[in-house]
């Protein structure tokens, strides 16, 4: 990953934690009829994507001090 293609990724990376995000507050909220439910669901699972594709991307990416 070069340094002018990090904003790309980091879109790529918030665009699809958003569908996930969405969709974990979306099935949430329909199943249990309850809207505060839906957006924690929605936040937890939108945050936790974000967390782990940021880790895979910070391992993929070589930096001058790992050999």
């Amino acid at each position: 990953m070069t340094p002018p293609t990090r904003p790309l990724w980091l879109a790529v990376i918030l665009v699809f934690s958003l569908m996930v995000g969405a969709a974990a507050g979306l099935l949430t909220g329909m199943s249990s009829r309850d809207p505060v439910a839906g957006i924690f669901t929605g936040a937890a699972g939108f945050t936790g994507t974000v967390l782990l594709l940021l880790a895979i991307a910070a391992f993929l990416t070589p930096s001058p001090g790992r050999p």
